[in-house]
């Protein structure tokens, strides 16, 4: 029986689709990153996506509950079913396409 892999892998698997994101697995780490032409999210946590975000669009996401404080600058998403996992993705989305229409 094959287990299913982390959701946070999914996601990782889905973005580095994209023009432009290479994965990156640091040593030691037990997910990927991905790496574009700015930061990008990291996925330490394999329940979790966590990325860095502009303070405006940081309030925005949390104010609508689309993810969590974190630390300074980042935001969290807790990965607990497929709709958190295409939420994680919309996410993800958004912020490609705004850093590649600038």
């Amino acid at each position: 029986m094959k287990t299913a892999s982390p959701p946070a892998t999914s996601v990782l698997d889905q973005v580095t689709t994209w023009p432009g994101i290479s994965p990156q697995k640091p040593p030691g780490a037990p997910l990927r990153s991905c790496q574009g032409s700015r930061a990008w999210p990291r996925s330490p946590r394999p329940r979790h996506l966590d990325m860095p975000l502009p303070d405006d669009r940081r309030a925005e996401v949390l104010n609508a509950g689309r993810a969590k404080e974190w630390f300074s600058g980042w935001v969290t998403k807790p990965l607990s079913n497929d709709a958190d996992t295409k939420g994680g993705i919309a996410l993800l989305r958004q912020s490609y396409d705004e850093l590649h229409t600038q």
